[in-house]
């Protein structure tokens, strides 16, 4: 499977970055639904880029738009999603050229209330309308300023 953090075994190649994340492990449940799980940090109160989703064409074009829900929400944070043009980060070799120019995705951001520290998490479900779903734990570890 290719080695970002949403990704399709198939003809459409689908990858996440996940700025300052890091894979901690994926499995697909009995409904064929990955699961995974994602580590990061973010300092107390700042607006944190967790990740980015996007769904591109061998040409680079967008084949699909991610859609994100939150399933469950952080206990001291919140959680917004924006559609806006980022730079994608295939690795797979045939959709690596994408990368040099931004296009259509969506960007998850993170912002714990401000004072709190501690450890956080939330879970998002991504679906992206072709059969690909995936369910994300973030784990976060808020630092104070």
């Amino acid at each position: 499977m290719p080695g970002s953090r949403f990704f399709r075994e198939n003809h459409i190649s689908i990858s996440v970055l996940s700025i300052i994340l890091g894979l901690s492990g994926c499995a697909t449940n009995s409904n064929g639904v990955t699961i995974s799980a994602d580590d990061s940090r973010a300092l107390s109160g700042e607006r944190t880029k967790m990740g980015q989703s996007y769904n591109l064409n061998v040409d680079c074009t967008v084949a699909t738009m991610a859609n994100i829900k939150l399933v469950q929400a952080p206990a001291h944070g919140s959680v917004d999603f924006v559609k806006e043009n980022i730079f994608p980060n295939y690795r797979d070799g045939v959709r690596n050229k994408c990368n040099v120019r931004k296009s259509p995705g969506v960007s998850e951001f993170y912002t714990s209330k401000s004072g709190y520290s501690g450890r956080d998490m939330y879970k998002v479900r991504v679906s992206y309308g072709e059969g690909t779903i995936k369910d994300v734990t973030v784990n976060i570890n808020v630092i104070k300023n």
